[in-house]
């Protein structure tokens, strides 16, 4: 009996395994799937990007863990997600939180209750955290404010209960309704990038996926001295 059952748990990693190397998140990362999915956030965004392949345009292209330099500094900035269509380039920064979730585009701090002990939490905006990274594409890039998008993905397991939003290139959803998010805005927005330029801002950010693993620890001790380690 524990053969076939370790027969069968082999037989689903494989089978698992196979599935999961035709997707664009291992050809860009190279990680095992069990890595994958024993890694919370590296499973966020790997059902992120399977989403984005399947919904947004054949012409688009995915980029995964890039690190930007920061305008007027040495410093980087790491971004986990992101993909350039016609509509624009999405800059997504995932958030898997549970509970009930509370926010304002503009106030510092957004709260995370939990709805079983009420209990609250607070975090920072990520609005403002990818403020950071939108603002370092653009400036890396030198596009118009207008084709850089921030999209904030919160996982399955919350409720955004009230997100009070004012700028029209910020979103904030959760991964159920980001393939209606992609459908929405191929239909509504108008192109702004042709295939050559799809590619060519691909080809630029590239590099920046490829950085010493010397200038990523650096990265990570200038985070940890900043906000301590997590």
């Amino acid at each position: 009996m524990l053969l076939v059952v370790i027969l069968c748990v082999i037989l689903c990693i494989y089978f698992m395994e196979k599935n999961y190397r035709k997707s664009t998140y291992y050809q860009l990362t190279k990680n095992h799937i069990l890595t994958v999915k024993w890694n919370k956030g590296r499973y966020g965004e790997y059902l992120t990007s399977k989403i984005i392949e399947k919904h947004a345009s054949k012409s688009h292209r995915q980029l995964v863990n890039m690190y930007i330099p920061k305008r007027n500094s040495d410093e980087l900035t790491e971004i986990d997600l992101l993909y350039i269509d016609r509509t624009g380039l999405y800059v997504l920064e995932s958030k898997n939180y549970s509970g009930w979730i509370f926010g304002n585009e503009a106030h510092q701090q957004w709260t995370q209750t939990m709805p079983k002990n009420k209990r609250k939490y607070k975090f920072f905006n990520p609005i403002r955290q990818n403020a950071i990274h939108t603002r370092a594409i653009q400036d890396f890039l030198k596009l118009p404010n207008k084709a850089i998008h921030s999209v904030i993905v919160f996982g399955e397991s919350c409720t955004l209960k009230k997100v009070e939003l004012t700028s029209a290139n910020i979103h904030v959803l959760k991964r159920e309704e980001l393939k209606h998010f992609i459908q929405a805005r191929q239909k509504s927005a108008s192109p702004i990038f042709s295939k050559g330029d799809i590619q060519a801002i691909y080809n630029q950010l590239l590099p920046q996926m490829q950085i010493s693993k010397a200038m990523k620890k650096k990265h990570i001790r200038t985070i940890q001295q900043r906000y301590g380690k997590s």
